[in-house]
């Protein structure tokens, strides 16, 4: 998990949590104000100059948006080499804007991509 920098985040932003998936690594971010499940908001994630977006899934009771699997390609290239990570949530009325620090994502991923059985 990394915690979003509170300075610069909306205050219904956590962070980005890492976990292990079924088809390998789950990328996921963390709202304190529950959405409800049957939302679909556009994700724009921008690192290092590059800007990606994402249709998400609402899952955790509202409390988390699954990113599909190509964000988990960028964890695995992109970001590898930048130090945050800039989010923004379409949501209503006002989108969730935040930073998170991604610094040590290397070590994270790399300790997930050995620990995780994919099938």
């Amino acid at each position: 998990m990394h915690v979003v920098d509170s300075s610069e985040s909306d205050p219904r932003l956590a962070g980005l949590s890492l976990q292990c998936g079924r088809d390998g690594i789950d990328v996921a971010l963390i709202v304190l104000e529950p959405l409800a499940r049957s939302e679909r908001p556009t994700v724009a994630l921008a690192a290092g100059g590059k800007r990606a977006e994402f249709e998400a899934s609402v899952v955790q009771g509202g409390a988390a948006l699954r990113l599909p699997a190509n964000a988990s390609k960028l964890v695995a290239g992109d970001w590898q080499s930048t130090a945050e990570l800039s989010v923004e949530i379409a949501t209503k009325p006002n989108a969730i804007l935040g930073v998170v620090p991604i610094s040590g994502l290397s070590t994270a991923l790399s300790y997930l991509s050995q620990n995780c059985h994919v099938k």
